[in-house]
């Protein structure tokens, strides 16, 4: 199974998208903040991060730079309610696989986390063996 991690400061977020994520087949496990996030005792397990922009504290481009500088690969696609007219760009820069606009009410997260995931599998069939990219 795989196993996603959603870092959101809103608990109402984090609950929508761990039942909407998680009805899908998803493992999901749910973090306030970067700090919780990078608390956790398997970083590396994680198939694909969904983070949140606007974080208290650190925001989502500063906790997706750490995860890089840890030496963890894996998909991460950014999410935003807030209207920046510059998403795109910031998710690309930052270097995040995708970006979603909240309110997530369709199944549109779990069509780019399929989408991201999907990318990231070829990437390890094609890589040389011992070297997937993947952070695990």
């Amino acid at each position: 199974m795989r196993r996603i991690a959603v870092v959101d400061d809103s608990a109402a977020v984090r609950q929508s998208l761990a039942l909407l994520i998680g009805g899908r087949g998803f493992a999901v496990d749910v973090f306030l903040g970067s700090e919780d996030l990078l608390a956790a005792p398997d970083l590396p397990g994680y198939d694909c991060f969904v983070i949140d922009l606007k974080l208290d504290g650190p925001n989502g481009s500063d906790l997706l730079a750490v995860l890089r500088q840890k030496g963890l690969e894996q998909p991460a696609i950014l999410i935003s309610g807030w209207n920046v007219d510059s998403l795109e760009r910031v998710a690309v820069q930052s270097g995040f696989s995708a970006q979603v606009r909240k309110p997530m009410m369709d199944s549109s997260i779990v069509d780019e986390i399929l989408k991201v995931l999907s990318a990231a599998d070829r990437l390890v069939e094609q890589a040389p063996e011992g070297k997937t990219g993947a952070g695990k």
